[in-house]
């Protein structure tokens, strides 16, 4: 989509209200009200208002959720993505954010007002097998401009669902207690975990006020509180995992490009003449993106990765591929060019 041009005549949302950009003046800006007020803007400032927006402009691109959007079923998926051309030939006239071509005759903003384009949007929805209004069209454009992408998946399908479904928390808290309790005790069964269960439930909110549920939904609800915590199983079982110390690592989640990227080196099956005519193993650097499993930047390197090989990854990742080559004096970047490969030994073709 294209980008919104601030000029001298373009209307403005800022601080609630409407305004016309009446003068622009090097960083400042007089805004003026269609009922005579005005104000004068500097424009770093106005541009990092909240309210900001430009009235009619395209919807501000958002980097999508990759990391989230690979955990949904790609029906739910293919919804979302099918919305966001939905609404962008609302909004723009086109489905894409390449814009080529001209719009399609109900679609056009220069013809049709916002209104029209959202009717005849619901109109066409609803005649593909789609139940949408155009109350729900104006809903989903509102949500992608909030939300971007994400917006406009389905809400049920990121639902949240516990384990442990709708059992009564004071249910749930006596269970998790009278297990913890009996980590150091023989292995008892799950009658006798029930009953000790209702005892303390009476005793802490009184006879029948918290009612067990069935034995078999008990028995559920015992096995989804347990799971993973050790607390079912022998007596001896229970206190190794209670003496287990705490994992070294814990699970990390990207969304974001660039939010998370991993430095790694792995050895190569490769013998390489270096440039002093000793040969030597090789290992390969490189530098992934783990939200959208790109590799940002990698080189070969003699065994042994230091802190200046990981300087040098950086340098790649940061400066554009066309500034590592000096046109002028001819020689490229210290990256290239460092070693000669062993022809035949590797099992390389000539010229590789």
């Amino acid at each position: 989509m294209t980008q919104a041009v601030v000029e001298v005549g373009a209307r403005l949302r800022y601080d609630g209200r409407v305004w016309t950009l009446a003068v622009l003046e090097g960083a400042r800006t007089t805004l003026v009200t269609d009922e005579g007020a005005s104000a004068v803007v500097l424009l770093p400032y106005l541009f990092a208002h909240p309210s900001f927006e430009v009235e009619g402009g395209p919807v501000p691109e958002r980097v999508p959720p990759f990391g989230l959007l690979e955990t949904l079923p790609v029906e739910v998926r293919e919804r979302a993505l099918a919305w966001q051309r939905h609404v962008r030939e609302v909004e723009t006239g086109f489905p894409d954010s390449v814009g080529q071509g001209a719009p399609r005759e109900q679609f056009d903003p220069a013809t049709r007002s916002l209104a029209q384009r959202e009717r005849a949007k619901a109109e066409e929805l609803t005649a593909a097998g789609w139940a949408a209004s155009a109350a729900t069209v104006r809903r989903m454009r509102a949500r992608y401009r909030s939300e971007g992408l994400w917006g406009l998946v389905d809400g049920r399908a990121v639902r949240e669902r516990s384990a442990l479904g709708r059992t009564d928390e004071r249910v749930v808290a006596a269970v998790r207690k009278v297990l913890e309790g009996q980590r150091e005790r023989s292995t008892g069964t799950l009658v006798r975990l029930r009953r000790r269960v209702g005892w303390l439930l009476e005793e802490e909110y009184g006879a029948g006020a918290v009612a067990l549920p069935p034995a078999s939904t008990f028995n559920r609800l015992v096995h989804a509180v347990a799971d993973g915590q050790g607390l079912l199983g022998t007596a001896a079982q229970r206190r190794w995992h209670a003496s287990r110390p705490a994992p070294p690592f814990t699970p990390t989640v990207a969304l974001r490009p660039g939010e998370l990227v991993m430095l790694d080196s792995t050895p190569l099956d490769v013998l390489a003449v270096l440039d002093d005519g000793v040969t030597g193993r090789l290992e390969l650097c490189i530098a992934l993106d783990v939200a959208t499993r790109s590799i940002c930047a990698a080189m070969v390197r003699p065994v042994g990765t230091t802190s200046v090989d990981a300087a040098m990854l950086l340098a790649q990742m940061v400066v554009p591929a066309a500034m590592r080559h000096c046109p002028c004096s001819g020689r490229s970047s210290p990256t290239s060019g460092w070693l000669r490969w062993t022809r035949g030994w590797s099992g390389l073709p000539p010229g590789r």
